[in-house]
């Protein structure tokens, strides 16, 4: 990788933070966007893994979930222009409260099967335990099919698989942030 010049990352990286907060790449100047148009391949990497790592420490600093609802909002962005799709990350979030016939016979088996293998009573701990091997061990299953090799092949559906964990994510680090407010509880911790 070519030396990049530590000042041109920082001015790049400034001038996606500017833009970004004052609503969106648009927003900054025609020379910004040439200069960072001229960005090497290398280069432009080693910016977004910077600017991950600055996004990355200043949610950890602030506290609360907005981060990981940013990074899973970034991820869903990004797994569908890997899968040649238009980004619409608030639409697959939201689809995950949609109603599905089929989603909803999943739960209805899934609710019973919870309740006769550990009861209403169950602890949080055990149901935890039972929903991560649930989840796991159908996104293996289904992630691991063998299918011909093609543009509905295992990658594809291995790609699916990742998107729909990430939406599921999304949508319940969404519905927290949800019952929080309701319930009046701060999202984040107070600011000195």
């Amino acid at each position: 990788m070519p030396a990049v010049s530590e000042q041109r990352l920082f001015d790049a990286l400034a001038t996606i933070s500017r833009a970004c907060g004052e609503g969106g790449v648009a927003a900054a100047s025609d020379s910004d966007l040439a200069g960072l148009a001229a960005l090497d391949e290398a280069t432009r990497d080693v910016l977004g893994e910077a600017a991950l790592a600055v996004a990355y420490g200043a949610f950890a600093a602030r506290g609360g979930t907005d981060g990981i609802m940013h990074s899973l909002v970034a991820a869903l962005g990004l797994m569908a222009v890997a899968a040649g799709e238009e980004p619409d990350p608030p639409a697959e979030i939201l689809g995950v409260g949609a109603e599905d016939a089929r989603v909803e016979a999943e739960l209805d088996r899934a609710g019973e099967a919870l309740d006769r293998e550990f009861g209403r009573d169950a602890d949080g701990a055990a149901m935890t335990a039972a929903l991560e091997a649930r989840i796991l061990g159908n996104a293996i299953l289904l992630g691991g099919c063998t299918l011909a090799e093609g543009d509905v092949g295992p990658a594809a559906v291995r790609l699916r698989a990742a998107r729909a964990l990430v939406r599921l994510a999304a949508g319940l680090v969404a519905m927290n942030a949800t019952g929080d407010a309701a319930a009046g509880a701060p999202t984040r911790p107070a600011e000195d």
